[in-house]
């Protein structure tokens, strides 16, 4: 095999990353087509197809997707002693994505708290549903995500366990006779198939009054009396109160937050001190 050219490693890397040939082109100061061909001259090198093209899609194959670490570890590993080199010194640069029930509002303590534990490093970070960030993580996107265990059916490093509640504001009633009125994220988000299967369980008819694409909105919607909201007690909105006893409405479990680590210590621990200490 020829030797690896940081310019193509750099190119599958920025294509992978945003699964477009052109916003990587524009990333990296070049054309699509450029970028197309330091793709295939890096297969060719490889011996092996990196990506799998479609007219609407880009997509890793198993081959890139195993190979994708070892690309961004070649990146930073050359960054680092061209930096030294110049007599400078390269930030090391972290992926992170976190669940959004996670981070909620607390999310700049946690940054801070993991730019402090962590001085001179860089923390590129998504905030999303768990099961995408899970997904992503195991194909190597992310060196590692913070997301809710049940919805990725996989143990990780506990970071915290939380109750969760059925949620409204002060001045909400639920008028007797109506649909439960729900309030929850979109379809694909596992709390609020959790919510809606413990709801059928308990022979509650719901209706949804509001569908959020964040924790936010959810909060958002609650606070303006919109419905009721399964929530992590910690996402709690302001001026909101628990209602399930109020309408005997059936028990929650309680949820648990774990750490996927691609690195070792002190990354790992600093990440779950950060999520801890927020708490």
């Amino acid at each position: 095999m020829n030797d690896l050219d940081m310019d193509l490693l750099r190119a599958f890397v920025r294509v992978s990353e945003t699964g477009s040939f052109t916003r990587a082109g524009q990333m990296l100061g070049a054309s699509q087509s450029a970028v197309s061909v330091k793709i295939r001259k890096l297969e060719d090198r490889l011996g092996d197809a990196l990506l799998a093209r479609s007219p609407r899609s880009v997509q890793l194959t198993p081959f890139g997707a195993r190979f994708l670490n070892d690309a961004r570890e070649l990146i930073d590993l050359h960054d680092r002693v061209a930096a030294r080199v110049a007599g400078t010194e390269a930030a090391r640069r972290y992926r992170l994505g976190i669940s959004d029930h996670a981070a909620g509002d607390r999310l700049p303590r946690i940054i801070a708290s993991l730019s402090d534990a962590l001085p001179g490093s860089q923390w590129h970070v998504t905030v999303g549903l768990s099961d995408n960030l899970f997904r992503d993580y195991k194909a190597g996107l992310f060196n590692a995500v913070m997301v809710r265990s049940e919805d990725v059916e996989a143990n990780g490093l506990t970071a915290f366990e939380e109750d969760l509640v059925w949620t409204a504001s002060k001045d909400f009633v639920w008028e007797t006779g109506a649909a439960f009125p729900l309030v929850a994220l979109t379809g694909s988000c596992a709390l609020r198939k959790l919510a809606t299967a413990t709801l059928k369980e308990a022979g509650i008819v719901h209706e949804d009054v509001f569908t959020g694409t964040g924790v936010s909105a959810v909060q958002a919607a609650v606070g303006a009396g919109l419905g009721i909201a399964c929530l992590d007690r910690r996402n709690l909105p302001a001026g909101s109160r628990d209602v399930g006893e109020t309408y005997r409405l059936p028990e929650l479990p309680r949820t648990r937050m774990a750490l996927f680590c691609r690195e070792g210590e002190p990354v790992t621990s600093a990440i779950l001190k950060a999520f801890r200490e927020t708490g």
